[in-house]
């Protein structure tokens, strides 16, 4: 008991000692210098989206070699909007002959799991050809996607395709990597969680320049499977069941 009462007694001592203005300026002046490179980072990657080529009509986007299709949320086999506008944009450049080839990249990280079932069932059914499809399986994130776009898949050019509070990172984290990218903003309908993207973009944004400035390496990478080829072998777990003869 009297061990007790002398511990609480150095603790009360030990508090009263503390400068608590000083502190509590310090931590206003940490927060405070936070909140700038905050601002500061989502500045800079609107500048470099304001400055780069972009548009929500594909006849303004220059050719390129491939349209990147980045997954979203799947219920099922059911592609959420956001991913199913995506896979609209990404045919619409297909069919009017702004890409020759679709690389489709989302999460298969789980076996109970497949973003990419659903968009490559959604390109062969909307008759684009099998060899023209590339799937990349490994598309955690947005870094992932475009490192291995151009690592593994041997990307110089393309159209990211998605919507436009998600463009802004994309095509910073693109020029970073040295990759010639343009934004296709496929913006097709209002989307239910459409501010809660937007202020969790002022987050994502700040993570992506990090991950630039310490070099973040993608998950996995690979041997080169150039985008010039047939895709076909991509496909891997993400073969329909009526695979296409």
């Amino acid at each position: 008991m009297t061990s007790r009462v002398s511990y609480i007694n150095i603790t009360f001592r030990f508090l009263s000692r503390v400068k608590w203005k000083s502190l509590f300026l310090g931590m206003i002046l940490v927060l405070g210098f936070l909140c700038f490179v905050a601002l500061a980072t989502n500045l800079r990657f609107w500048y470099v989206y304001q400055t780069s080529v972009h548009s929500n009509q594909p006849t303004e986007i220059p050719e390129a070699e491939v349209a990147i299709v980045p997954g979203a949320a799947v219920y099922g086999k059911t592609p959420s909007p956001i991913l199913m506008d995506r896979l609209a944009c990404g045919l619409d450049l297909y069919q009017t002959g702004r890409v020759k080839k679709i690389l489709l990249s989302g999460d298969n990280g789980k076996s109970d799991y497949n973003e990419l079932r659903p968009m490559l069932e959604f390109m062969l059914n909307h008759k684009v050809k099998p060899e023209d499809i590339f799937v990349d399986h490994a598309g955690f994130r947005t870094l992932d996607t475009l490192i291995r776009a151009k690592e593994v898949f041997l990307v110089k050019k393309a159209i990211f395709v998605s919507q436009s509070f998600f463009l802004p990172r994309a095509i910073y984290l693109g020029r970073e990597l040295e990759l010639e990218l343009y934004g296709y903003e496929c913006n097709l309908r209002t989307y239910k969680k459409e501010t809660y993207y937007s202020f969790r973009e002022f987050s994502a944004r700040v993570l992506a320049w990090w991950d630039i400035q310490w070099d973040t390496p993608p998950k996995y990478l690979g041997k080169p499977y150039p985008i010039e080829g047939s895709g076909v072998s991509t496909w891997k777990g993400s073969i329909p069941v009526s695979s296409p003869k």
